[in-house]
This record gives C-alpha cells, sequence and structure tokens, in this order.
C-alpha cells in the first residue's frame, strides 16, 4: 500500500489509520492462532498419554478431542473479536477527538462572530437609513447608500441565518406549537416578497384559500420557512417568468407548493440542494444567497413531522417548462406528530 502524497493530511491521517488498524488485526489473529495451536497441542499430547490407562476407543477419543477444540475455537474467536472491537473503538475515539474539538471550536466561533456583527451592522443599517431619510444626500451619493443599505441587509440575514444554524446544533431552537391556518400563514409569508417580484418583473400568483388546511406547528419558523423557499423562487426566475404558491390538503397531509420558471435543476444538484452553504451556479447565487436559507428550511419541515422535496426540468439555460417545485409536506392537525429532526 502505497501512502498518499505528503500535502493530504487527511488522506495521510487515513492511510495512517487503516495501517495501523491492520497491524492490530494481524496481531490479534496471530496471537489468537499461537494459543490455539499450543491449546490444540496440549489436548492431544493429554489424548495421547491417556490412551494407555483409559479403556476407550478410539472413536470416543477422537470425539471428546473434537469437542475440546469446539469449545477452544469459540472461547478464542469470541476473545478476538471483543478484543478487536475494544481496540477498534478506543482508536477511533482516539483518532476522532481531535476532529471533534475542532468541529466544536468552530461551532463556537461561528456562533460568536455572528453575536458580534450583529452590532455594527445594526449600526451601519440606521446610518445608512437615516441618511437617505434626511433628503441632503446628492444624487451621486443616493445609489451608493442604497447599494450599502441592501447590502447591510443582506449581510444582517446571513448572520441571522448563521445564528440560528448554532441554535440548531446546540439543540436550543425551540419550537412552539399551534393549530394554524396554513392558507393564511402563506398569504402573510408571500405577501412581503411582491415588491421584490415586481423589481424582478416576475409574476406572483398565491393560490390559498382560508382553510384549506390547518396544521400544529410553530407559527413564526413556518413562515420563515415559506418565505424562504419563495424567495429563492423568485430571486431564480427571469424577467416575465411566473412563481405559483399554491396550499392543499391531500392523503391525511397539508401540501406548499411553489413552483417557478428558472433555469431548474440537474439531479445531482436537486440532490444537494439542501446541505449547509450549498449554491448551485451563477445563476441562482447572483442574488447574494449564503447557501442557509434552504438548510432551515428543511430542518423547520422535519421538526414539523413532514418533508420537502424537489422537482425539476433537469437544468437549462432558459425557462421554457423547464423549472422547478419544490414541495413542503406536514402533516395536518389532527395527525400531527411533532419531532425533532435526527
Amino acid at each position: 500500500m502505497t501512502p498518499p502524497p505528503s500535502g493530504d493530511v487527511f488522506a495521510r491521517a487515513s492511510f495512517r489509520l487503516a495501517a495501523l488498524f491492520a497491524v492490530i488485526v494481524v496481531a490479534l489473529i496471530l496471537v489468537s492462532g499461537l494459543v490455539l495451536y499450543r491449546s490444540v497441542s496440549i489436548d492431544l499430547q493429554n489424548a495421547i498419554a491417556n490412551t494407555t490407562t483409559k479403556h476407550e476407543t478410539e472413536q470416543e477419543r477422537v470425539n471428546q478431542s473434537v469437542s475440546r477444540l469446539r469449545l477452544q475455537l469459540v472461547v478464542i474467536d469470541g476473545i478476538a473479536i471483543l478484543a478487536v472491537g475494544g481496540v477498534g473503538l478506543w482508536y477511533a475515539r482516539r483518532t476522532l477527538r481531535p476532529i471533534r474539538e475542532t468541529y466544536a471550536a468552530q461551532k463556537r466561533f461561528v456562533a460568536d462572530a455572528s453575536h458580534e456583527l450583529r452590532t455594527p451592522l445594526a449600526i451601519m443599517q440606521a446610518d445608512f437609513e437615516v441618511s437617505l431619510r434626511v433628503g441632503e444626500v446628492g444624487e451621486a451619493a443616493r445609489p451608493i447608500l442604497e447599494s450599502g443599505l441592501e447590502e447591510v441587509g443582506r449581510m444582517s440575514a446571513i448572520v441571522d441565518d448563521l445564528l440560528m444554524l448554532s441554535r440548531i446544533d446546540a439543540h436550543q431552537e425551540e419550537l412552539r406549537f399551534a393549530d394554524l391556518d396554513l392558507g393564511a400563514l402563506v398569504r402573510a409569508a408571500v405577501e412581503p416578497l411582491r415588491s421584490l417580484a415586481e423589481q424582478g418583473g416576475v409574476g406572483l400568483t398565491v393560490e390559498a384559500p382560508e382553510g384549506a388546511a390547518t396544521v400544529s406547528g410553530d407559527a413564526a419558523h413556518l413562515e420563515r420557512a415559506v418565505r424562504n423557499v419563495v424567495k429563492n423562487a423568485v430571486e431564480v426566475s427571469p424577467q416575465g417568468a411566473s412563481v405559483t404558491v399554491r396550499v392543499a390538503a391531500e392523503n391525511g397531509r397539508a401540501l406548499v407548493s411553489v413552483a417557478d420558471e428558472g433555469p431548474g435543476l440537474t439531479p445531482d444538484q436537486a440532490e444537494h440542494i439542501f446541505d449547509r452553504f450549498y449554491r448551485v451556479d451563477a445563476a441562482r447565487s447572483s442574488a447574494g444567497g449564503s447557501g442557509l436559507g434552504l438548510t432551515i428550511v428543511d430542518w423547520t419541515v422535519r421538526a414539523h413531522g413532514g418533508d420537502v422535496s424537489v422537482a425539476s426540468g433537469g437544468g437549462g439555460d432558459h425557462h421554457g417548462g423547464r423549472g422547478t417545485l419544490m414541495t413542503i409536506a406536514l402533516p395536518l392537525s389532527r395527525h400531527a406528530r411533532p419531532r425533532s429532526p435526527a
């Protein structure tokens, strides 16, 4: 087995781990083999020595030797298996300890940095807003301030997402369940996005009649999840396209479907769309998304005992019938069994 290049730290660590574990297994096999060999040898010598003193048939002696050998094999193999398992568990924990510590330190850093960024971002946002409201800003400076305000708002949203993911990782994100009219919740979630759709020349249609479905859930978290999905659909849709949001009840589940006419997703992209920090391509990341919104959507839906699925035309450079359909499925109120996601 040839070791990997010295520059690949994780590959070298994997190689050392595999090599050491192989040495441990071989050593245990050799030790168990030697123990078994000595035990069988002693047993055979005793059997031969007792031949002259006992009135046993040859078949009886063979049967007794085979029985003892079977028992010895079971005992020695059992000890070897326990030893290999114990050593493997010890070494795995020893190997993973620095990785676990690094991961914990990374989570602390993300949480601490996010907390520290909230205050300066809030100050910057207030300064930009005041400057724009005063009315004494020159025509040349106004677009710069407006752009700065937009970027600060985007950064604030990313910080909020990071803080929420930190709470999720620490199992500190709390959900408060109550019966909710899903149609009313979806309309409330979509309404703030109409100006965004108008700016992009995207039609936004909502088919969410009152009483269409009642679910048991946390209103703030579900509203945020729906808004994230619809916002993503609006941002990837080209000018002149449309986004349709529908609410319905079907087979004991409440469904929120969001259909866009964007470039669509390839099967590989659809498989990773909910991964943390995953961004599909330039078309879908042009709006400055962090790759966290859909991760939070997935967690929220699973925390409510539901699931979210993606169907797409396969990806492309135009929206001629391709697009993407994202569907959030939740248990209806009378069937809801809220649980924490894995």
